[in-house]
């Protein structure tokens, strides 16, 4: 308990380091865009009647004229006390702003890892079972083909056969960010898939090699010579060990459904964060931009904390050395 309890403090340390290093570099971001929030926000055919000295005015009302070391600090201080303060424009609260669109994508990322989960388990498992046969090379080579496929391309596929030629399932979402989830889940067959299409190909790779090393080691052998059935070896004794590999490999899974996410939500119009990202970065808002990032951030260092202390607790191994993180 002790290993875990000062991991745990390693890790939110880090975890501060990283998230303010993360603020740090989208707000550096941000500014060396051309332009600001004002600038983008009024039209390019008005803002040739704006004087310099009215626009510097506005700024000045805006706060945009503050030294950057000055706007930065304020940045990170809300962030690490979890004040998204308002947007620039229109001062409207960012937390309110984002939650639907947070909400909605954190369902989409959810359902994808539980389906994607459930697709590496039963795959791997059942490829395990004849290394190098016909099932085994057949899934092999299917997901070997998927991960080296981009996600835009992916989608864009799902939509021209699933949704165009076959009539299955809606090409776009037109639900608004606060309609029922529910509603919006129902909608999200394609883009749940497409999110869970590269992440299976990498995991199901993963966890291959752990059950066929599980399956030919001596424990499982002396299974097999007491007679216990195959599914019975390959489920209670292979997989939980072929498992401790592959969490690595979802925690990075799980970083990548955000990147991927803005892809699969602009393909199909998903009421997401992607969305919201898209909109606030061509309009300058920043505080809506660290807001988002910052949250985003967050998820990956807690998907990393989850996967390492599911480490600690499948691996025997792990808490017994000096040091595990």
């Amino acid at each position: 308990m002790s290993q875990i309890l000062a991991m745990t403090g390693r890790r939110l340390l880090m975890a501060f380091f990283i998230l303010s290093v993360t603020a740090l570099i989208v707000f550096l971001g941000t500014e060396v865009l051309p332009g600001d929030a004002l600038t983008a926000t009024i039209p390019a055919e008005e803002l040739q009647f704006y004087s310099p000295a009215q626009l510097d005015e506005m700024r000045s009302e805006l706060g945009l004229d503050r030294p950057i070391p000055v706007r930065f600090f304020e940045v990170w201080t809300r962030l690490m006390t979890f004040d998204f303060g308002t947007t620039i424009i229109k001062h409207e609260p960012v937390a309110a702003r984002i939650f639907h669109p947070m909400v909605n994508s954190a369902i989409l990322a959810g359902v994808a890892l539980v389906v994607m989960l459930a697709m590496v388990i039963s795959l791997g498992t059942l490829a395990s079972l004849k290394p190098g046969g016909r099932l085994d090379t057949t899934i092999s080579a299917t997901t070997l083909f998927t991960y080296s496929m981009p996600d835009f391309v992916v989608s864009n596929l799902f939509v021209i056969v699933f949704a165009v030629w076959l009539g299955l399932a809606p090409a776009v979402i037109l639900a608004p960010t606060n309609a029922p989830k529910l509603t919006i889940l129902a909608a999200s067959i394609l883009p749940v898939l497409a999110l869970c299409v590269h992440g299976v190909a990498y995991q199901f790779r993963l966890l291959r090699a752990g059950m066929v090393e599980a399956l030919n080691s001596d424990y499982v052998e002396r299974a097999r010579l007491a007679g216990i059935p195959t599914w019975r070896i390959s489920l209670v004794h292979a997989l939980p060990a072929a498992l401790i590999p592959m969490l690595n490999g979802t925690a990075t899974f799980v970083a990548g459904l955000l990147s991927g996410s803005v892809v699969v939500e602009a393909v199909f119009k998903y009421p997401g964060a992607g969305g919201e990202l898209l909109r606030a970065l061509s309009q300058r808002e920043i505080p809506t931009i660290q807001a988002i990032a910052f949250l985003a951030a967050l998820a990956v260092i807690v998907a990393n904390l989850l996967a390492d202390l599911a480490i600690l607790a499948l691996d025997p191994r792990v808490r017994t050395r000096p040091q595990n993180g």
